[in-house]
């Protein structure tokens, strides 16, 4: 999600959404951007977007648990605009993975305990990495997603530690209403390897969500929080995910469209609705635009990783339900 023009115009951009954010048991964002008041745009990027400090008060007020820092934008105002924004998210209550001071920092799992000891584990991870972004020992910046072994050997281990493993990646072609199959092979190795969701963003555009046996992969969930749109670059939702216990027994996705300040809001019928039934539910060929670019993915390496994590504690709401609210932005 983008608030460098809303958070300036006082505008909230959750205003609308339904379910609120707030109503989940942990609701999870992709923030496209960087919190701070400090740095300058990273040299020859076309795109670079930043919003003040107070979007993450209006991010935590909004009923946020959980943000990813792993896209190709959280770096966009150099590294010291990338901590601020980890700091002032933590601050706040909120759990940021997929970025940090370190590449151990931005592999780690950030863990949710939830009051009946069920513990959701988070890791975030891009495969489409700028420049400079990926973090490194030395370098503050993103997980490099394109080290497929190692996001794999994570959630791998975490699956064995951890009660309900969620992974959510910056990746695919823009654009594009139906995946990859290159990515459609890695969300089904993340799958295997113990990971119950797998939710995707970048592309601009929704994409399926495949939801079977008690695991979900959701490829691209669209421009959540953007700037105005009419096009299908307009068409967005919020996935809920509804488990009873540790198990996945539901998918529902909430159809929603950009308005006129590039905020979502629902829709309950209208072309918009029936194209993002289609897409969403698997027909997603028939609304394929032209593509505009080429799948921003490398050869995986052989790295592996050992798991630590950190926990956060959060009630539970209901007895046996936990409800995740996963919503999701894609970038230029």
């Amino acid at each position: 999600m983008l608030m460098d023009r809303t958070e300036p115009k006082g505008i909230d951009p959750f205003e609308k959404i339904t379910p609120s954010l707030g109503s989940a048991t942990i609701s999870m964002v992709n923030v496209e951007m960087a919190i701070s008041d400090r740095g300058s745009p990273v040299a020859g990027k076309t795109f670079t977007f930043r919003a003040p400090p107070s979007a993450a008060d209006t991010i935590a007020a909004a009923g946020v648990d959980v943000v990813t820092l792993a896209n190709n934008h959280a770096r966009d105002y150099g590294a010291n605009a990338l901590l601020d924004t980890i700091s002032l998210l933590s601050e706040r209550g909120v759990v940021v993975i997929g970025a940090g001071e370190t590449d151990k920092d931005a592999f780690t799992p950030r863990t949710i305990r939830l009051d009946n000891g069920i513990d959701v584990a988070f890791i975030g991870a891009a495969l489409v990495v700028p420049g400079g972004f990926a973090a490194s020992p030395g370098r503050a910046g993103v997980a490099d997603g394109n080290d497929r072994n190692r996001v794999i050997a994570n959630v791998r281990v975490a699956a064995e530690k951890f009660d309900v493993v969620v992974v959510t990646l910056h990746w695919g072609t823009e654009r594009a209403t139906c995946p990859s199959s290159t990515h459609v092979t890695f969300a089904e190795e993340l799958l295997d390897a113990g990971a119950t969701a797998v939710i995707g963003h970048h592309p601009h555009v929704l994409q399926p969500v495949e939801f079977a046996d008690g695991k979900v992969a959701v490829f691209s969930l669209g421009n959540f929080i953007w700037h105005p749109r009419t096009t299908i670059t307009a068409d967005t939702g919020v996935v809920e995910l509804k488990f009873e216990e540790t198990e996945l027994v539901d998918v529902v996705f909430h159809p929603h469209s950009l308005d006129e300040n590039g905020a979502p809001a629902p829709v309950s019928e209208g072309f918009r609705f029936d194209r993002i039934v289609d897409i969403v539910g698997g027909d997603c060929a028939k609304h394929q635009p032209p593509p505009t670019a080429a799948p921003t993915t490398t050869v995986p390496t052989t790295t592996t990783t050992v798991v630590e994590s950190t926990t956060t504690t959060v009630p539970d709401v209901g007895t046996t339900t936990t409800a995740a609210v996963t919503t999701t932005t894609s970038s230029p």
